[in-house]
Order: C-alpha cells, then sequence, then structure tokens
C-alpha cells in the first residue's frame, strides 16, 4: 500500500519501472503537496509492523542530525497485524500467516506460527503496544509524525482483540492518527468507497494521489509539521472508536478489496 506495489510490475527490474513506482506511490505525491525536498519510501512488499518498528527506529538514529535539526516528518501507515518479522538464515524476513514462502526454514516456522501462535489478541495486543511505542519515541525525539492504518482499520483489529475499550486505545494521540478507530478508515476502506482505481489488490495511481491529498490535508489542517512537544497525549473529545455492530474478519477477501 505504501510500496506501491503493482503499479509496475514489482519483479522487473527495470530503473524506469521503479522511478515511475517511486514517483506515483503516495508518499512521493504527499512530498509534492507538502513541497518536501527529499522523500524517502522505506517500504516492503508484504511488510510488517515488526518491520516498521525497527527501521524507523533504525532510520532515525542513523539520521540524528535531521532529526535534532527537526527538518522531516515521519508518516506511518500501519500494516496488518497478523504479520511478523522473522531473522531467518541471516536476514529480516516477512510473515504473513496464510501465505506460503519458497524458503523452506521460513515456510516452516510460518506453519508453527499459524497452527500454534497466531491468535487475534496477540496480534491487537501487540499493534497497540507499538503504536504507542513509536508515538512515544517520536514524542520523546519531538519528530513531526502521522500515522494511519493501511489495510484494515484499528476498529477491527482492535475490536475483535477485545482492546476498542481498553485505556492504551485513549492514550494515542488522535491528531497524529489519521481517522483512528473510525470503522472504515483505513487507506484500503476510503479508496475503496473513493471509487479510485485499483490494480490486484492495491491502488492504482489515483488512489495513490487521492491518499497523498487526504494526508496532506490532515498535515495542515492539524499544522503537524511543526516540532511536538512532550508534554502528556489530551485525547480529544467523543468516543475513540465508531459504532457498529460487529468487527470484520482478519481474513476476510485477504484484507484487500
Amino acid at each position: 500500500m505504501t510500496y506501491g506495489a503493482e503499479l509496475v510490475d514489482d519483479l522487473d527490474p527495470d530503473p524506469a519501472l521503479r522511478s515511475y513506482r517511486e514517483e506515483h506511490s503516495w508518499p512521493a505525491r504527499l512530498g509534492d503537496f507538502l513541497d518536501a525536498d527529499r522523500v524517502v519510501n522505506d517500504a516492503v512488499v508484504s511488510g510488517s509492523n515488526d518491520r516498521i518498528m525497527r527501521t524507523t527506529v533504525d532510520w532515525l538514529a542513523e539520521h540524528r542530525e535531521t532529526v535534532e535539526k527537526g527538518h522531516l516528518l515521519v508518516v506511518v501507515g500501519w500494516s496488518g497485524a497478523m504479520r511478523r518479522e522473522f531473522y531467518v538464515d541471516g536476514e529480516f524476513r516477512q510473515v504473513i500467516p496464510y501465505q506460503q514462502h519458497q524458503h523452506p526454514d521460513l515456510q516452516r516456522l510460518t506453519d508453527v506460527y499459524r497452527e500454534v501462535a497466531w491468535h487475534d489478541r496477540e496480534s491487537g495486543t501487540r499493534l497497540i503496544t507499538q503504536i504507542l511505542a513509536l508515538q512515544s519515541f517520536l514524542r520523546l525525539h519531538r519528530v513531526p509524525y502521522l500515522f494511519f492504518d493501511s489495510i484494515e482499520s484499528s476498529f477491527d483489529t482492535l475490536g475483535r482483540a477485545g482492546l476498542a475499550g481498553g485505556g492504551g486505545v485513549e492514550m494515542v494521540d488522535r491528531t497524529h492518527f489519521y481517522r483512528f478507530g473510525d470503522a472504515d478508515g483505513s487507506m484500503a476502506d476510503v479508496l475503496r468507497a473513493s471509487g479510485t482505481g485499483w490494480k490486484g489488490r492495491h491502488p492504482a495511481e489515483d488512489g495513490h494521489e487521492t491518499w497523498a491529498h487526504k494526508l496532506a490535508a490532515h498535515v495542515v489542517a492539524e499544522r503537524l509539521l511543526r516540532r511536538p512537544t512532550t508534554a502528556p497525549v489530551t485525547p480529544p473529545p467523543g468516543p475513540a472508536f465508531a459504532r457498529r455492530r460487529g468487527f470484520r474478519s482478519a481474513n476476510r477477501d485477504f484484507l484487500y478489496p
């Protein structure tokens, strides 16, 4: 969703195709709208929230001068909570419980994870922990940021885990989390309702353009490019979660339209 999957043939090594993908995925378009000097799209296909945590902290640690000057906006599209990252055969590798993997050890690990350890409660608990941990890290270092749900709304992920009314939900800074807890507030949900195009299971160019517009409008309206203070989060008034009768299944249509 962030990488720009299926905008072009993802397996084709042609640098022209890579440039096209990078220029038309929502991070580049958001950078255009906000007049950024540089855009770094650090996403990968099938990336997990485990990877998001690791690579975001690593990147900020390696660019401390940029962080300290405040010349930075971090935008994170949280991925499917069931996804995991494991270090297998000398590499960090991404795991989706119901996908097949060519690497035999990774497939063996995926089978065990799916059969033994995959559970909505664990997925939801890990998601809210990661959100609050990265939120605290960015606020501590006064890094402007914006979060959103990429594939599935936190309404469903946390709801299935029994965490919709938990204290962790109230600690999320919703000013910095676009449509947090909205029943249909994920990027996939919003673009599906907007009628923009899809390429396979991922947004087409007009979808990326629309999403970048929405994020840019939120950044400007909430004045997120100012360096944040380290004051405690004060939840805005109103319910943290939208109302709906039930929570959708985690396997619904592979979490894509």
